[in-house]
């Protein structure tokens, strides 16, 4: 046989199982090790410190029995959460007309239209709910121009929700300054809430740039009126960017052009959603085949495209890094599962994925709140999605009322104990650079303090004296002190461990923790090896 073909069998070959590997080794690395912090920072990310437990009030503005509103702070204290985030819709305070806020909605009832509010916060204060309060849906009076469009009223017709900015955002900052100005106690305001999608901003094409001025002019009214005031950047809808009229970009690109625009300087912390889409959330993937056998020419354009569960926070926080935001928080504003049943017509049944069991939806959910402590030390609050159905009862073939873990009349679903007992457990802290006010961090004594830690290596920064150092219950050892960084163990095994410190002459600045991969660096040394063969 002649040796030349043989030889481009053999060339081919090589090339192809190049190929393959190269794939399967980019493959796994995502799989197995993108978003996983393993090494401390050189900052701390403000806000974040043990992913803490917090909860969607849904519809809490609507509930017309105050006890039913005071119940439901009692109920979240209980369930372990310390943040309740709740909607105040603008049509629903300056109702009838710039400075009004009177309701005359029903002429038998007039009324103070802050009145509810005013409960809202008082039942938040009663119990210790940190509020989060999410300002949206202008009232007509200030949508005259944008909500009588031919675009916006053929959307309103397929969405009775839609919604979208004033003509003039001056109003709206007047209004998120008249909010901060009444509530100084509350501290968290998110401003507006997925602008990424057609029917949140009046049915035109999602605009970064539009929204980042929209956000300066309300952030820059409510720092003036309470410079306490902490920002939240509102929630965008994970999407593809593969629905022309109403998601053409994926919030990661909207998220991307914000910045650019200069978002960065007016918002405190990020928000993010993170459904499971009824996917497990150990899952570690980040990509899927959207090719499908059935239509094989329909997905020809991004046969290979990044997925909306989970992970996709993930890959969120990376556009925040290479936008050189990496020091500013992620609070996760909506999480959950859905548990919709069999009689919920199957076109909207499984509008957020396979529907789960209201014993998985707790365990899902843990799990979840579980990774997040270990993975994502940038991480903060994680607001469930939702405590429970507010307000008037849901339309029977609604599936959003099956995200609750527990009934309209307060009865506990079978989840609600895994999730209990989740926010109760003791903190730990994962790898990553942690403020000294991590919940994982006990003093003991005038100068001695126990950290609680899940991870290889842990040390500490910003302190100058020498120290005692007690690894879980081996002999205490002197610990010499230099400048920086000070590492007082590595190549633990991989897991739960507590140092107690000893003769900390005041607080440091920032408590380090490793976390060891040996395969991470094997594929750090793979990934180059296939650079340059290609």
């Amino acid at each position: 046989m002649d040796a030349k073909p043989m030889k481009r069998v053999w060339v081919h070959g090589i090339w192809l199982c190049a190929i393959v590997g190269m794939v399967v080794t980019v493959w796994l690395d995502n799989a197995w090790y993108r978003g996983v912090a393993v090494v401390p920072t050189a900052g701390v990310s403000p806000y974040a410190a043990n992913a803490s437990l917090g909860v969607n009030l849904f519809n809490i503005q609507f509930e017309p029995d105050p006890a039913v509103v005071e119940r439901s702070f009692a109920e979240t204290a209980k369930l372990g959460a310390q943040v309740a985030r709740i909607q105040m819709p603008w049509e629903d305070v300056e109702i009838h007309g710039r400075g009004d806020f009177e309701d005359r909605r029903n002429p038998e009832h007039v009324r103070n239209a802050w009145e509810k509010y005013d409960h809202i916060v008082a039942m938040a204060e009663k119990y210790r709910i940190a509020l989060i309060i999410r300002i949206d849906r202008p009232p007509l009076w200030a949508r005259s121009q944008s909500a009588t469009t031919e675009k916006f009223l053929a959307g309103l017709a397929e969405n009775g929700d839609s919604t979208g900015p004033p003509d003039d955002y001056r109003d709206y900052a007047n209004f998120v300054a008249s909010v901060v100005t009444r509530y100084p106690q509350v501290r968290y305001i998110q401003i507006w809430n997925e602008p990424n999608l057609a029917y949140e901003w009046n049915w035109q094409l999602p605009d970064p740039e539009a929204f980042t001025e929209l956000l300066k002019s309300a952030t820059e009214a409510a720092r003036r009126a309470n410079p306490n005031v902490v920002i939240l950047y509102p929630s965008l809808s994970p999407t593809d960017g593969k629905e022309p009229r109403i998601a053409p970009m994926s919030e990661l690109d909207f998220l991307a052009r914000s910045y650019r625009a200069g978002a960065a300087e007016y918002f405190d912390i990020m928000s993010a959603q993170a459904y499971g889409l009824g996917q497990p959330p150990d899952e570690h993937r980040y990509v899927r085949l959207r090719w499908n056998p059935l239509r094989p020419f329909a997905e020809l354009d991004r046969p290979i495209d990044s997925r909306i569960d989970v992970s996709r926070i993930v890959m969120l926080r990376e556009v925040m890094e290479e936008a050189g935001d990496a020091d500013t928080a992620v609070w996760v504003s909506e999480f959950g599962y859905n548990s919709a049943p069999e009689r919920i017509p199957p076109e909207r049944r499984f509008v957020w994925g396979p529907p789960v069991s209201e014993s998985t939806k707790g365990t899902y959910a843990v799990m979840q709140i579980d990774r997040a402590r270990r993975e994502w030390p940038w991480l903060g609050v994680m607001n469930l999605w939702m405590l429970r159905w507010g307000g008037p009862p849901a339309d029977p073939a609604n599936p959003t009322p099956y995200f609750a873990i527990m009934a309209p009349d307060f009865t506990p679903y079978a989840g609600y104990a895994a999730i209990q007992a989740a926010a109760s457990a003791p903190a730990v802290m994962s790898a990553g650079t942690h403020a000294w006010s991590h919940p994982a961090i006990r003093q003991l004594d005038t100068d001695t303090w126990q950290v609680t830690f899940w991870g290889t290596g842990v040390g500490i920064r910003g302190q100058p004296d020498d120290v005692m150092v007690q690894l879980n219950d081996a002999d205490a050892v002197y610990m010499p002190i230099g400048m920086g960084d000070t590492s007082f163990y590595q190549w633990l095994p991989e897991g739960a461990h507590s140092v107690t410190i000893r003769g900390l002459s005041h607080t440091p600045t920032a408590v380090l923790i490793w976390r060891d991969q040996p395969g991470r660096w094997a594929m750090a040394l793979i990934l180059p090896m296939w650079t340059i063969l290609f």
